[in-house]
């Protein structure tokens, strides 16, 4: 307990520190340049697992910054300090920072300085910045023959680009293919005059984050009376998942698994270790991406805002409240990691209550006429004792 006393006073030391340190280069603008560095391959490698399993855009410096400015805050301050939506969410993905690179955390709190921090701040943002590049550069090039194997129609079809496979002039809502795709759900995408709307940016048919694209449901079908239904379960998304989370080669195997499979209520039980969430989430903003006739990665394309799109899905995943909702979620997780992982090795991600199994029912079965014995010795023993003690004091 004193341990963790003198570590969290250590660590609250170091994170003092580091705001001065970034106060006294903001006000004066002292640097070093001329500072020897160490190699960055470490942190450029840990970086590309941030865009994947931490956030979407946030820099790292963003995360850390409001670590400290929790940590530089009296018991009193933080208790009565109401935090924006905003830092809640930065400070949520710093914990997931520090989770996926446990290493980072004892690294930053052996640097205080204002250059080492820079360098180590620098190398794990052009790591993560790296990792979606590559991730959406890979799927600019795949996402459209999934689509065609997925939709065969006799339009024609979006043919890549003679010279770069990865150009992407002619797709997103100029194509009909991809525009159905990521076309909004409040929208009718075979309707004529919609399709006009959405591609002439009129006010009634602005696309934007506050809809979801037809590409997040099963079949792309959306049902205004029961919004949750398929949705998070369309081929492409586990496809896309694969690509990036597994290998290339896997996205081309298997298919999702039909809902029917999953009719059985989850079974209560030890916590459930859910393999993915926040992993899918981003793998559906890469996608949306990839369909896009936007040629390079921003997080405001048009009116559409990929950091509140992702935000929306982190709030579906994680914002759940009551028992029908956490069921909704599980069945949902379990279906990915099903379409994902296979059919086998269920325990992985959903243990079953092994308590209310047959060998645990026997055992305790046995377990009152295996103790009678030994109840009935103690007791044997108990009475014994008493004798040989009334017998020495000649009672």
């Amino acid at each position: 307990m004193l341990s963790d006393s003198n570590e969290d006073s250590q660590n609250t030391i170091t994170a003092y520190k580091r705001r001065i340190t970034a106060l006294e280069e903001e006000i004066q603008g002292l640097r070093n340049p001329s500072k020897p560095q160490p190699r960055g391959d470490k942190y450029l490698a840990a970086g590309r697992a941030i865009r994947r399993l931490v956030t979407l855009t946030d820099r790292i410096e963003d995360l850390v910054g409001e670590a400290d400015r929790r940590a530089c805050m009296s018991v009193d301050e933080f208790s009565c300090t109401e935090h924006s939506d905003e830092e809640i969410r930065l400070y949520d993905s710093y914990k997931a920072l520090m989770k996926h690179l446990p290493g980072l955390g004892r690294d930053l709190a052996a640097k205080a300085d204002s250059d080492d921090l820079n360098f180590v701040f620098k190398h794990l943002n052009k790591g993560a910045d790296g990792a979606r590049g590559d991730d959406a550069a890979g799927l600019k090039a795949s996402v459209i023959s999934w689509v065609m194997s997925f939709h065969p129609t006799s339009q024609s079809v979006v043919e890549p680009h003679e010279a770069d496979p990865r150009d992407k002039a002619g797709r997103g809502f100029y194509h009909t293919a991809t525009g159905r795709l990521i076309c909004p759900v409040d929208y009718d995408w075979s309707d004529s005059k919609h399709r006009a709307g959405i591609r002439n940016y009129l006010p009634d048919f602005r696309v934007t984050a506050d809809s979801w694209p037809c590409m997040l449901y099963k079949d792309e079908m959306y049902d205004p009376e029961h919004p949750t239904k398929g949705i998070f379960k369309n081929g492409l998304l586990v496809k896309a998942f694969k690509y990036i989370f597994t290998s290339p080669s896997s996205a081309d195997s298997g298919v999702a698994i039909e809902d029917d499979e999953l009719n059985s209520e989850p079974t209560p039980g030890p916590a459930q270790k859910r393999r993915k969430g926040p992993n899918e989430r981003r793998t559906r903003s890469n996608l949306r991406f990839a369909l896009s006739s936007c040629n390079s990665w921003r997080t405001q394309d048009e009116d559409f805002d990929y950091d509140q799109f992702y935000n929306n899905m982190v709030s579906y995943f994680e914002g759940v409240q009551s028992d029908a909702e956490k069921d909704e979620i599980s069945n949902l997780l379990l279906w990915w990691n099903r379409s994902v992982f296979g059919r086998t090795n269920v325990s992985d991600y959903r243990p079953q209550a092994t308590e209310k199994m047959s060998v645990a029912a026997t055992l305790r079965k046995r377990r009152p006429a295996e103790l009678t014995p030994l109840l009935t010795c103690s007791s044997l023993l108990i009475h014994l004792l008493v004798f040989f003690e009334t017998r020495a004091s000649g009672y």
